[in-house]
């Protein structure tokens, strides 16, 4: 955008301008409280005057020991994918060995537990990101993990490519191994069997189920020719229809979803 900007004459006379990269941290669903109460603030250019300008209106609501001065807009932005990247690749190890802990009857849980509790890993802030589920979720990690992987082949670094997309491969593997264990749990097969999804967004407290995990099991189990219904209470029941090409029935109320 800067080369763009002074490719057209700008930043020049009483036009003169400068970009500052300020990328946000926000979660969907907890936005505006983000907004008020941030972790951090990141701040990057290499104008030491603009991004002080840019401070000084953060300073207003902000504690200045959350505010991040870096020296580029390069590393404002590559802070941030690799922020959630980090996130993204934190789930990963915790659905690399929920497979292994099945196998030789470990509880995933208490493995996540105690390694929640070295501080070497989790940096002082606990075992958040080091539970095993069905995956990583929402269009913020997934995007995230493809542009860093991007930006590494463009920059010639194809060995931090191949990782980067096996993060991605990880998370898409533990989705389809769910959707096994539920197959193998019903006797091998689900078709023609009543399935119920209680749930269909990304997170709690949203209406967004893009990237949502819930999603892609229930077309697993659709592929192996389940009945599935649908109830969530905060998608319409044209969007669950759209998600799912119409191939399920959305439920009014949580008991009529589980009834036969």
């Amino acid at each position: 955008m800067e080369r763009i900007l002074l490719a057209h004459g700008g930043g020049e006379g009483d036009t003169g301008f400068q970009v500052v990269s300020n990328p946000e941290f926000f979660s969907e669903g907890t936005t505006v409280r983000d907004l008020l109460c941030p972790g951090r603030v990141l701040i990057g250019d290499r104008d030491r005057d603009a991004v002080r300008a840019l401070v000084d209106v953060y300073a207003h609501w902000v504690p200045e020991d959350r505010i991040v001065m870096t020296t580029s807009l390069y590393s404002a932005e590559l802070s941030k994918l690799t922020a959630n990247t980090f996130l993204a690749q934190r789930v990963s190890p915790a659905n690399a060995i929920s497979p292994l802990c099945k196998a030789t009857d470990a509880d995933v849980s208490d493995v996540s537990r105690a390694v929640g509790m070295d501080r070497r890993i989790v940096g002082g802030v606990g075992g958040a990101f080091l539970n095993a589920n069905v995956g990583f979720s929402g269009p913020g990690f997934h995007r995230d993990v493809l542009r860093l992987a991007y930006a590494c082949d463009c920059n010639g670094s194809p060995e931090s490519v191949e990782y980067w997309r096996q993060v991605v491969a990880m998370n898409e593997y533990q989705k389809s191994q769910f959707v096994r264990r539920v197959v193998s749990s019903m006797f091998g097969t689900v078709a023609g069997k009543k399935v119920t999804m209680l749930g269909f967004v990304f997170k709690k407290g949203i209406a967004d189920t893009r990237e949502s995990p819930a999603v892609d099991v229930c077309w697993g189990l659709l592929g192996d020719r389940a009945d599935a219904s649908v109830y969530d209470p905060a998608v319409s029941e044209k969007q669950i229809l759209r998600d799912t090409a119409a191939k399920v029935r959305v439920a009014r109320d949580a008991s009529c979803a589980c009834s036969v």
